[in-house]
């Protein structure tokens, strides 16, 4: 958020009480994410639930979540589970950073959600990004496509992902402490409607560990 990437109200619980209490507050439909440092596929064990639309979903689904974790043994590793107010559809993109030993800095762009492993459809340029890097990003995946509209689906906003990659950008020179980000999906939306940030995952390297 303060790096000028939207993300949609959120809030880490540790029980089911709290989670129907935070949906509650922030209104349904929400969704239901395991909060952990160690478990990078959340959908890999049953940990994503999605359009919860009132507090007894939220109930159930918080116990059956908690159920299928401790099933597999991996109770330990939760930090919580978010509780997220559910985004409208959009063009599920992918936006990340990693740290190259020679070329430093390197911003990610590409289709995201599930298709980003399956297409491999991502391009990187060094950091610092200009404006026409970043507008070059988003013409050089092969799924460009999607992003202009295709098969009667509504363009995406191109100005606000352009934003997005350059806010990253921006993010990793000022903290050279964040070894890694990704973002996806980065929901974009319709011309003027921005992009939302509906999951990510930061990994921070202090200097002890170098």
């Amino acid at each position: 958020d303060r790096a000028g990437v939207r993300m949609p109200p959120s809030r880490v619980v540790t029980n089911r009480d709290d989670a129907v209490r935070a949906a509650s507050e922030m209104g349904f439909p929400v969704a239901l994410k395991i909060a952990s440092r160690t478990i990078t596929h959340k959908t890999d064990v049953g940990g994503v639930v999605l359009a919860l639309g009132d507090a007894l979903s939220v109930a159930s689904a918080y116990t059956k979540m908690m159920s299928r974790i401790d099933t597999l043994g991996r109770g330990e590793e939760l930090d919580g589970v978010l509780v997220q107010k559910m985004a409208p559809s959009g063009l599920e993109l992918f936006v990340g950073m990693t740290r190259d030993p020679q070329f430093g800095a390197l911003i990610a762009f590409g289709i995201g959600g599930t298709r980003v492993e399956i297409w491999g459809d991502v391009v990187f340029r060094i950091a610092p990004l200009t404006e026409d890097d970043a507008d070059e990003m988003l013409d050089a995946i092969h799924a460009r496509k999607l992003l202009d509209g295709y098969r009667g689906a509504p363009a995406a906003d191109r100005r606000a992902i352009r934003n997005a990659l350059l806010s990253i950008s921006c993010l990793a020179l000022e903290m050279p402490e964040i070894a890694e980000i990704d973002i996806n999906p980065l929901l974009a939306f319709a011309p003027d409607g921005g992009v939302l940030a509906v999951d990510g995952r930061i990994r921070i390297e202090h200097a002890a560990d170098h």
